[in-house]
């Protein structure tokens, strides 16, 4: 799969990868719910897109919220609120 879907996926694993890795106090809780998200975002089960990896989790779910806009329509409004819970809790 290519495209702003696939490529925003790729942030989104990125983000989890970053958070499992971390050794900050809610970093579990927060990865597990990046993989909430990108079951949200990604209902048929398709492999993300490899992208280089950003700064930290929170950039990286900037990155994928700026390919999510350009797909708006396509996006569940759930995927949104957890995309801005998740930012909001990474600061």
């Amino acid at each position: 799969m290519t495209g702003p879907l696939a490529e925003a996926l790729g942030h989104v694993r990125n983000a989890v990868w970053q958070l499992m890795g971390s050794d900050e106090p809610n970093a579990l809780a927060l990865g597990l719910e990046c993989l909430d998200l990108e079951a949200l975002l990604n209902p048929d089960d398709r492999e993300p897109e490899v992208v280089p990896l950003e700064l930290d989790a929170a950039v990286s779910l900037a990155a994928a919220a700026r390919l999510l806009d350009q797909m708006r329509d396509h996006v569940t409004p759930a995927a949104w609120a957890s995309i801005q819970s998740l930012m909001t809790k990474l600061g």
